[in-house]
């Protein structure tokens, strides 16, 4: 199964994993809400894909450095 992880904030693509086997647990996904569950895991089956919303390095500096303002590099 692939795992892709992308940033909820910038949209850019972060890692993909493809493993045989997964599961919430191994990823630590297991402690989530099913309310964070839903808005930050999705699932294709037919793809046999898991895409995990997160934030990137720049958008979590951004962040930090001046609230809400989106990060000015692209990438």
């Amino acid at each position: 199964m692939l795992v892709e992880y992308f940033c909820r904030r910038c949209g850019s693509h972060m890692a993909t994993l493809n493993l045989p086997a997964v599961s919430e647990a191994a990823l630590g996904l297991h402690a989530l809400t099913p309310e964070e569950r839903a808005d930050i895991i999705t699932f294709d089956a037919l793809a046999e894909r898991m895409r995990v919303k997160s934030i990137c390095d720049e958008c979590a500096a951004a962040t930090r450095a001046g609230g809400d303002r989106k990060p000015r590099l692209f990438h």
